[in-house]
């Protein structure tokens, strides 16, 4: 996956992913969370502790036969997950054919929560899935990008492993609605330092010579505020928060 955290930014970033699918759900997630989760299930099947790795920012879980889409994401140090009704993707298929990889490859384009998207996909492999949330056409999605170059998903190698535990989540999240999810990224973004100005967070300021100092917390706060109004710019830019 290359994406752009801001979408007014040239710079991208690259972050490898995972799509597991068997017959009843699929979850896509990041590689770096299935290799911790795996180190995770084999030291507590040998009683033994490992450290915890919370890469979930971008984990989607669809399940198929409830229709169901589960979203996930971390704030500050909480875990959360929403349930959504799996929307209706209105792919437009079109006759355009390419190679893609081994695969004959045929195009579709979406509209879909205020992005436009050109997709590949192959009926080569039986999986009528794709990376995350999308899913819907006759076959798996092997490219798909978004037209403001935002997002870009290309499929790199595909194997059958049925030693991965598709369930596992190395934390239990907090069900929430995405009301609730908007209400605490909204109170990070008016207050971001409230747990270190509270004390609930213990701190110590340093400077250059190591020296502890009290921060201007007004000044860190306009910072921080700008930093989050450009990292605006999810998969689903119907979500994106407004922030004032």
């Amino acid at each position: 996956m290359t994406f752009k955290k801001d979408s007014l930014a040239e710079e991208t970033q690259k972050k490898d992913m995972i799509l597991l699918i068997n017959k009843k759900i699929s979850k896509f997630y990041s590689k770096d969370q299935l290799i911790n989760d795996s180190l995770m299930t084999a030291s507590e099947k040998n009683g033994l502790k490992s450290q915890k790795k919370y890469d979930y920012n971008f984990m989607i879980i669809k399940d198929n036969q409830e229709r169901k889409i589960y979203k996930f994401s971390s704030i500050l140090r909480n875990f959360y997950k929403t349930t959504e009704e799996m929307p209706f993707y209105n792919w437009k298929v079109g006759k355009e054919t390419n190679k893609i990889g081994n695969y004959i490859c045929q195009k579709a384009t979406l509209n879909y929560s205020n992005r436009v998207w050109e997709a590949w996909f192959t009926t080569d492999i039986a999986l009528q899935d794709g990376p995350s949330v999308f899913n819907g056409l006759p076959g798996l999605i092997v490219y798909m990008k978004d037209t403001t170059g935002s997002y870009e998903f290309q499929l790199t190698a595909i194997k059958k492993d049925e030693s991965v535990d598709i369930n596992y989540l190395s934390a239990k999240p907090l069900d929430v609605t995405k009301k609730q999810i908007s209400k605490v990224c909204m109170d990070h973004y008016n207050d971001p330092y409230r747990e270190m100005k509270s004390g609930n967070v213990k701190v110590i300021w340093q400077d250059e010579k190591g020296q502890p100092f009290t921060p201007d917390y007004k000044e860190l706060t306009k910072q921080e505020q700008d930093y989050i109004r450009r990292n605006n710019n999810p998969i689903e830019l119907s979500e994106a928060i407004k922030y004032p």
